[in-house]
């Protein structure tokens, strides 16, 4: 087997307030979870490792780093965003399944994040799955809109962790897949 490659991408997480993007990568990054809500403030960087079998005919190991931003969800700050989205090589659209009118905010999100990043991987997350049970539940929604965008889907928890080290993984396939090494 050949040398080890070490790759590093920037990725963006982006949806409306209290969807759960910094308790996704709290529990992808740190394997933890709050109930506490704490809006962000501007936006969090941090940064997880994976170590990727890369298709066998390439013989190579990839460790693939994701610097991940976090942004603060507030719409009245997207001048602020196109900033911070300046080289993303991916992103995450994050909706609570809970709320129909984050799903249906996801369009405006894309749409802004593409006016200042050409096409890259990109995956739709309806998060809170433990408790849409419960609640209102909008996963036809979100895979109606996943299919119209072209976009794969997850539902994830943040809380019990269900799918969220999947979600991460799918995009960084999508993104070696999309910028070979």
């Amino acid at each position: 087997m050949r040398a080890p490659v070490n790759i590093i991408k920037k990725i963006c997480l982006l949806g409306d307030p209290s969807v759960g993007k910094t308790s996704l990568i709290q529990r992808y990054v740190f394997d933890t979870f709050s109930e506490d809500y704490l809006p962000t403030i501007g936006t969090k960087v941090v940064k997880k490792t994976m170590v990727m079998d890369f298709e066998p005919q390439r013989d190579q190991q990839v460790n693939l780093t994701l610097l991940i931003f976090d942004l603060l969800g507030q719409v009245e700050f997207a001048n602020v965003h196109r900033t911070y989205y300046l080289g993303s090589e991916g992103a995450i659209f994050v909706s609570d399944l809970t709320r129909e009118e984050t799903i249906l905010s996801i369009s405006d999100w894309q749409r802004r994040f593409h006016t200042v990043v050409d096409e890259v991987p990109a995956i739709l997350i309806g998060n809170k799955k433990d408790i849409a049970q419960s609640k209102q539940n909008n996963k036809e929604l979100l895979g109606e809109l996943a299919a119209e965008k072209n976009l794969t889907y997850l539902y994830t928890s943040a809380k019990t962790g269900e799918n969220v080290e999947k979600a991460f993984r799918m995009l960084a396939v999508e993104i070696l897949n999309w910028a070979p090494i």
